[in-house]
């Protein structure tokens, strides 16, 4: 090898490293009705939201694990079903931002106002119809999680309360997906974490006891939930209304509601695929309890530590979503191509770190929780496999996202169906329980659940079908 030839593979590798760490501020603009939005604009209220939204879960699950492991272990248990069916209002809300953001793009704003409008009605007459029918047959169906009696007489208590209600979180979540999608994402970040904070203030009430109330325990928990709901959608509708949107709902009519179908035919295969994964969680969840109490808490530990290392990835892949939405409905597909790789570097780059920097400290971190010595050995385990598990995952937020937003719904349905039931329950069941791994065994299961979702996402991405899902015509 020659001088000159080792000097080009030198200045070659220089290149490909500053290419790597270069970003490229053009990508993440576009203009919109409201002026001009940047990905920053985008993603720091989404990063806020999520952020803060998940410190309120941490302090309520401390304040919970004062009480006593049984109800965190309840309340959790709870709130993956709980969650699971929000899913099913989200069926309406993600198609219709879908939908928002591609006519926005494309300049109808008219039909854009249509799926607002579409969005509410629907989202809000579903969350009614199911609210009831589940609270009816709440104990039978956390029955199948199988959890011990304490702790399914906590979850039967929580859920049946919280899932009577969950009309106001169903018309919360549509308010917000309108708002995000008409470049206000400040407004539905004010309302999230007004409502979380009321939730922490309250359950610390409940909890602590500074004063005397006439609700206690995991029903006060549960009903304190619902009231910083029912503040949060009357919050939510006064700042729609002063957003000066132009959605002009008050003229709106019967006929209006026909985007629904463009609705439906986008986001039923993205709510599929969403509400597939979340049962697939709750199955999870029940062959951990198979583990006993101890290893569901510890989960639910896990889980709230962990949410720190992948909130920036899962905030940036929200906000490429959008921005991969607005670019389709323009026709501008090399723009939205490239934002989504430069995203996806940022998302690997930052979820390994961070999920390295909480391995090393594991121990001080867990030990906020909870100084069960079973526990804690079983947290520091996970935490290690995690980073692994970050790693798929990062790849998840950014391409799952960009291709829903593109309008591609069809393939990510498939293959999150596929992978959440061979990948994460199967395999969580093979390696935990019959392998006898454990929790670690679970987590493996979990890390080969993101990285063939991961993988499968982003060839995807890569072949550039997704052009051809633009939906703006709504």
């Amino acid at each position: 090898m020659t001088i000159k030839q080792s000097s080009d593979i030198h200045e070659s590798a220089a290149e490909r490293v500053r290419s790597f760490f270069t970003y490229d501020r053009a990508l993440a603009s576009f203009e919109t009705p409201n002026g001009i939005m940047t990905l920053p604009k985008i993603f720091i209220p989404f990063f806020i939201e999520m952020f803060l939204l998940n410190t309120m879960g941490t302090i309520n699950t401390l304040m919970l694990s004062r009480y006593s492991d049984e109800a965190v272990a309840a309340v959790g248990a709870a709130t993956q079903v709980t969650s699971m069916i929000l899913t099913l209002y989200t069926v309406i809300g993600s198609g219709a931002s879908i939908v928002i953001n591609h006519n926005l793009g494309a300049g109808r704003r008219e039909a854009a106002s249509n799926a607002a409008f579409s969005s509410l009605v629907f989202c809000g007459g579903l969350s009614l119809l199911i609210g009831a029918l589940l609270s009816a047959f709440s104990k039978p169906l956390l029955s199948l999680m199988h959890l011990e009696d304490q702790v399914l007489q906590y979850a039967v208590t929580y859920f049946k309360t919280v899932i009577r209600f969950s009309f106001f979180s169903a018309v919360i979540s549509s308010i917000s997906g309108i708002l995000r999608s008409y470049g206000k994402p400040r407004v539905a970040v004010c309302v999230s974490l007004t409502r979380n904070v009321l939730v922490a203030f309250f359950d610390y009430l409940v909890i602590f006891r500074p004063i005397e109330l006439p609700i206690s325990g995991v029903s006060g928990i549960a009903v304190c939930y619902v009231v910083s709901d029912g503040l949060g959608l009357i919050l939510s509708v006064i700042l729609l209304r002063r957003a000066s949107l132009g959605l002009s709902l008050r003229r709106k009519k019967l006929r209006d509601l026909r985007t629904i179908r463009t609705i439906l035919k986008v986001g039923v295969p993205g709510g599929i695929s969403t509400v597939s994964y979340n049962v697939s969680q709750v199955v999870t969840t029940s062959v951990i309890a198979i583990l006993g109490t101890a290893a569901i808490s510890t989960k639910i530990y896990v889980s709230n530590i962990v949410f720190y290392v992948y909130v920036f990835g899962l905030s940036l892949g929200m906000s490429t979503s959008l921005f991969v939405g607005w670019l389709s409905g323009a026709g501008e597909y090399e723009r939205a191509y490239r934002l989504n790789l430069q995203n996806l570097k940022l998302t690997i780059t930052a979820n390994v770190l961070l999920s390295s920097l909480v391995f090393l400290f594991a121990g001080p971190l867990l030990s906020l929780f909870t100084d069960d010595p079973q526990i804690l050995s079983m947290g520091r385990a996970l935490m290690g496999i995690d980073i692994l598990v970050e790693i798929g995952r990062g790849f998840n937020h950014i391409e799952e996202n960009s291709l829903k937003g593109a309008g591609d719904v069809l393939y990510p349905m498939g293959v999150a169906m596929t992978s959440c039931w061979i990948m994460s329950v199967f395999f969580s069941w093979f390696l935990g329980i019959r392998l006898g791994w454990g929790l670690p065994g679970c987590w493996i299961a979990f890390a080969m659940d993101e990285f063939f979702r991961g993988t499968a996402y982003f060839l995807r991405w890569r072949s550039r079908k997704w052009m051809t899902k633009t939906v703006s015509e709504g």
